[in-house]
């Protein structure tokens, strides 16, 4: 049967031979290891056989490895010019040739298992085909005892999806699938190495045996693995040495019919460098295997398998392994982009806060004041231990820099540089010399201009700094001298090493560098933009409080219940039942009068006082005693009132809404006022629009889920979502099929969310939140992402049309999802905070979808 790749695995390997290069058939050590011809070695590795025959009808064998006496039990010269159904057998042949006559099937490679006929009787067999130049190559290996993996395929698989998945960063990917391939493979150590821009190496994870040495954040000199051998990484997923004392077995003839060697670039039985043979021993390896980590065709990193004895891991799992290099390449290279984009995400948000701050109105003088008062914010936009400000005239220092004098000097450099307003350098005085009198202070430097004409700038300072790294063995003594080559040394201890760089400052990062742009266009635009979503949001918010304003005083202008609404300590607004307690003929009457008018002497104090703490307090409502007298020109003896008392916004304004009754009331009055307060707290804390709690709700009661879930042991989860493109659905529809849209969103929100008893709150726009205490487990976890998709697929399903182009035929929601297992550690608002951050993340990776962090 056959087992070709997926053609997404194969378009990420280059299975072209590797030909192009600088070889040299000269003795080979470390100073010219990267001439070595390690693709056309003419030897194998002696746990399989190779047959190289003619890629026509005939099938002749052209070439064959030594060794076939031993596997084929026949001897590798009578091989020699027969066709290859004489050397397997008419049914293997035919396996062969169905596999071959395969669509687009010329520059893969072809996993076949198929029965052989030897003389001593049918044989089992894995076989791989390829191309090399005009030859077809077959590779025969021996199944063994122990073929079966350890596990299901399917259950190993949905087992490393799962937990990588699951993981929150890149390096925790990582080390999870360390762990997973060695408990697949059983290897004593596993590690996940990359690459740095210099080919420099570096051990990210590493899974290994409690008495296996640990390489855990060393690192490796790019000659340990030289150009050509990368490049044969990139076509081939998969490379094995099953045992490190191996033989050699040669190719017979040495050379092919064209006169070649056998290209064997992408050979999987291919012997490799004496060199990388004398460099894991010196490790103490016995046996090792490789998945190459490849994106967008490039090698940016390996799986490294150590064995301390030899081992030979079969065809199927190496199969597994291919998939796997596959689907891990792409996941680190998503968790990457997610790393940076969660960087960046901050960065913007520093960018944001340094724009307002130069995009205000004011003098030098002031402008100083502010960036003093927010300098972190200006050295961590780019992660700076210095920064100085030109602007207005004025010079401005804030952390470690230069003198004045040599900033003016520099200054005037950096503008003759820069391009498109900016310029940096981490290594300044290989550029600029006079820098070198002061590598303490700005050994790097990132130049940014302000204005047009390069007056007003920022440069932003790094200090020398010693980059220590950790090397598996010193690189300087990577050689010695032998005679008259140079062979590798005996690295037997491989000591910590530590490279010093000096004159050079820590890189600038291209995260912090993209910022450079946000600067620079929000610094011109971020005033003009503040102002028209500052008059955007003051038309929506005026309208929202108008309508809820409307709709409350309907109710209380006949209500039973005293009700008056205060602005700047005045009657704005009262109903009948407050003109009939204070003893004027009608409400008209108390409009534009102080309350003071009506307060006993003697509670004018607790009246202050009351009214100071429900404006320090806005969320909730307070409730006092007030003795009251009749107004001047009105007779009646003094009352005790019951008040209570809410802060509200009233025509634009701060102001106070009070409900009152006589203390001395019956039952049936005490009964009412208590409705009519709950219905006052109700208008507080519910959206007018769509009925849904509103945010002044969700704030209130937000560290209460907090604590509950800390004292019950449950994890807490915020989902946020935002329905995608709302703006745009504004302008099409206008604001009443707008608001239309977000009361069918909310009334469907809210029938999932009671569903699993949660409420759902509106956030803000078009924005809702809900909280959900769940078990702090994987199962947990899945039930809240289960909630956020139902949310996001709810949204879908009322099918509201939205036929802007590019956009989609109906409206979606993005939605962030947020979880804190140990609600003991870190507070409601990092949650929230973290939830937002979320909603961001799946909105940038394109909408209608749910991202969890």
């Amino acid at each position: 049967m056959t087992d070709d790749y997926d053609n997404d695995i194969e378009n990420e390997l280059n299975r072209s031979l590797l030909t192009e290069g600088d070889f040299t058939n000269e003795p080979i050590d470390l100073t010219n290891c990267e001439k070595e011809p390690i693709h056309i070695p003419g030897m194998i590795q002696p746990h399989g056989v190779l047959l190289a025959v003619t890629n026509d009808d005939a099938h002749t064998v052209v070439q064959c490895s030594r060794n076939t006496d031993l596997l084929l039990g026949a001897p590798a010269e009578s091989l020699l010019g027969q066709p290859l159904s004489a050397v397997i057998g008419e049914r293997a042949l035919a396996f062969i040739e169905e596999s071959l006559a395969r669509p687009a099937s010329g520059d893969k490679q072809h996993f076949l298992e198929m029965t052989i006929d030897l003389p001593d009787g049918p044989a089992e067999f894995f076989a791989i085909l390829h191309v090399s130049d005009d030859l077809l190559v077959v590779e025969l290996e021996r199944p063994t005892d122990d073929d079966a993996p350890v596990v299901n395929d399917f259950e190993w698989v949905q087992a490393f999806f799962t937990r990588i998945k699951r993981t929150h960063s890149r390096a925790g990917a990582s080390q999870v699938a360390a762990e997973l391939v060695k408990d697949i493979l059983g290897y004593d150590r596993v590690m996940v190495y990359e690459f740095d821009a210099d080919w420099n190496g570096k051990v990210i994870a590493e899974a290994k045996n409690s008495t296996m040495e640990p390489f855990l954040g060393h690192h490796y000199p790019a000659s340990d693995i030289p150009k050509q051998a990368r490049a044969l990484y990139v076509r081939n997923w998969v490379r094995t040495i099953v045992d490190m004392d191996y033989e050699p077995v040669p190719v017979i003839p040495t050379l092919q019919p064209s006169g070649k060697p056998l290209n064997l670039s992408l050979s999987v039985l291919r012997s490799v460098s004496p060199i990388h043979i004398e460099y894991m021993k010196n490790m103490g390896v016995g046996a090792t295997m490789t998945i190459s980590l490849i994106h967008g065709g490039e090698l940016w990193g390996m799986i490294a398998c150590h064995h301390d004895t030899p081992k030979y891991v079969p065809h199927r799992q190496r199969n597994l392994c291919n998939f796997l290099g596959s689907f891990f390449s792409s996941e680190l290279h998503q968790r990457q982009r997610l790393d940076d984009y969660q960087d960046e995400l901050q960065l913007k948000s520093l960018a944001q806060r340094l724009a307002r701050i130069f995009g205000a109105p004011g003098t030098p003088e002031q402008l100083k004041s502010k960036l003093s008062a927010d300098e972190d914010a200006l050295l961590s936009v780019m992660n700076a231990s210095g920064a100085a400000v030109q602007f207005k005239g004025r010079l401005l220092l804030f952390g470690s820099t230069p003198g004045a004098a040599e900033i003016v000097k520099l200054s005037v450099w950096l503008s003759q540089q820069a391009e498109d307003y900016a310029y940096h350098t981490s290594r300044l005085s290989s550029v600029y010399p006079p820098a070198a009198a002061y590598p303490d202070k700005a050994a790097g430097v990132v130049f940014l201009s302000l204005s047009s004409d390069y007056r007003d700038h920022i440069l932003w300072f790094r200090p020398e700094v010693v980059q220590t790294v950790t090397w598996a063995g010193d690189p300087a003594k990577a050689v010695v001298r032998i005679g008259e080559g140079y062979r590798i040394s005996p690295r037997k201890s491989f000591e910590a090493w530590q490279e010093v760089v000096t004159n050079t400052s820590l890189p600038w990062e291209p995260k912090e560098i993209h910022t450079l742009a946000d600067l620079k266009s929000i610094a011109l635009k971020q005033t003009e933009e503040d102002l028209r979503l500052a008059e955007e949001k003051s038309i929506l918010y005026a309208r929202t409080l108008k309508e809820n304003e409307s709709r409350y005083l309907q109710l209380m202008e006949y209500s039973a219940v005293a009700f008056v609404t205060l602005t700047e300590g005045r009657i704005v607004f009262a109903n009948l039942e407050a003109a009939r307690l204070l003893n004027v003929p009608g409400a008209a009457d108390l409009i534009g009068r102080e309350l003071a008018d009506w307060i006993d002497p003697s509670s004018e104090t607790e009246l202050a006082e009351m009214l100071g703490r429900i404006v320090a307090a806005a969320t909730q409502l307070r409730s006092c005693r007030l003795r009251m007298n009749a107004a001047p020109e009105a007779s009646g003896a003094p009352v005790e009132l019951e008040m209570t008392l809410a802060h509200v916004v009233y025509g634009g304004k701060p102001s106070i809404m009070a409900i009152a009754r006589e203390a001395s009331g019956d039952a049936g009055q005490e009964n009412l006022f208590t409705e009519v307060t709950r219905e006052l707290s109700r208008y507080i804390h519910t959206d007018s629009l769509t009925e849904l709690p509103n945010r002044r709700c969700f704030d209130e009661n937000l560290a209460k889920d907090w604590q509950l879930c800390a004292d019950n042991g449950k994890a807490m989860a915020v989902v946020m979502l935002d329905l995608d493109n709302f703006r745009s659905y504004n302008a099409m529809f206008g604001y009443q099929g707008a608001d239309n849209c977000l009361r069918w969103v909310a009334e469907s929100l809210s029938a999932v969310g009671n569903l699993r008893n949660a409420v759902i709150s509106r956030y803000g726009g078009a924005s809702f939140v809900l909280t959900l205490a769940e078990e702090p487990t994987p199962e947990g976890q899945a039930s809240v992402d289960m909630l956020a998709d139902q949310l996001r697929q709810t949204v879908i399903s009322l099918q509201i049309p939205h036929p802007q182009p590019g956009i989609g035929e109906y409206l979606t929601a993005s939605v962030g999802v947020a979880i804190e297992t140990n609600a003991s550690e870190g507070t409601s608002s990092e949650l929230v905070a973290r939830a937002e951050k979320a909603l961001a993340i799946a909105k940038a990776e394109g909408k209608n979808r749910v991202f969890a962090l």
